[in-house]
């Protein structure tokens, strides 16, 4: 092979090279190849996103749904693609869980791409309010919206769309970490209840626990706070919950570790059937007068 050629060959190389790199780096986006869920407006369809390091939930009747969190900023496109293949033309209700980025930041996507009946955040005061970028992006797009919006406080908050009920069980205190002042929410349709924890922390749960009835707290299906991690296991708490299923919304090899071991032993010792979007991407459940059931690719 003449100098040329080799000149070629390591050329190729090292395309191949930077190009195994940017695949193992980049984040996975959305399936958007689901069904069209539209069509039945008879059952409730929930869908657990896929949206790497982040948390999005879509509980969608017909084609109008209510969403809680959108994952961070890069997935936007995607997960409106997401929305739009599964038939959804409106929103409404919006939950801002807390506003960190891996669960607000595609939210303007969401609201330039959806129109938005009314957007439900927590109640911040000046211990916890952020002055981070993608929280006043955030705040700049709910205001050219016009959406309505509802702060959460501890005397909670209850809403219905359809055969859908939404109640948020927290935050129930003004504390300084973002995390404990997540948007608690238990949402049933029909027979079924899942239970979102967005990033609550122990400390959040032992305040729901000193004011919710565990009647209250009684789910199906759990969506585990924080993405899994330790500190967002409350032992007490989540026996309360007494949940056959338990979620984890991931990213794969995310740098954070999660989930964690102590939360994945818990999930074993309990017998929970377990589902991760770093590991089944986006889940997806049919619920009607049979119950519910997990719908498979």
């Amino acid at each position: 092979m003449g100098k040329k050629g080799k000149r070629n060959l390591i050329s190729l190389l090292i395309v191949a090279v930077i190009a195994l790199f940017w695949t193992v780096g980049e984040k996975r986006s959305v399936n958007i190849s689901g069904n069209d869920f539209a069509g039945d407006s008879t059952a409730v369809y929930v869908h657990f996103i896929d949206v790497g390091q982040g948390s999005a939930t879509l509980f969608q009747q017909g084609d109008r749904g209510i969403l809680v969190d959108a994952g961070e900023s890069d997935y936007g496109e995607s997960l409106v693609s997401y929305l739009h293949a599964c038939g959804v033309e409106e929103l409404e209700y919006v939950v801002a869980s807390h506003p960190h980025s891996d669960h607000i930041g595609a939210m303007t996507d969401v609201l330039e791409a959806f129109p938005v009946g009314e957007m439900i955040m927590p109640e911040l005061s000046d211990i916890n309010t952020p002055t981070s970028r993608v929280y006043e992006k955030f705040l700049d797009a709910v205001d050219e919206e016009n959406c309505e919006v509802t702060f959460v406080d501890g005397d909670g908050y209850s809403c219905r769309m359809g055969n859908i009920r939404l109640e948020t069980l927290g935050p129930v205190e003004q504390v300084k970490d973002l995390n404990d002042m997540s948007v608690v929410c238990r949402v049933s349709a029909y027979s079924a209840s899942f239970l979102l924890l967005g990033d609550a922390e122990k400390q959040e749960m032992n305040s729901i626990l000193e004011k919710v009835d565990s009647a209250d707290l009684r789910s199906d299906v759990v969506a585990m706070g924080h993405h899994g991690s330790r500190e967002s296991l409350n032992e007490k708490f989540l026996n309360r919950v007494d949940a056959d299923t338990a979620i984890i919304s991931c990213g794969q090899d995310n740098s954070y570790g999660h989930p964690h071991s102590e939360t994945l032993d818990y999930i074993e010792e309990t017998n929970m059937t377990l589902y991760r979007t770093d590991r089944d991407a986006s889940i997806v459940f049919k619920c009607d007068n049979g119950g519910y059931e997990r719908i498979k690719d």
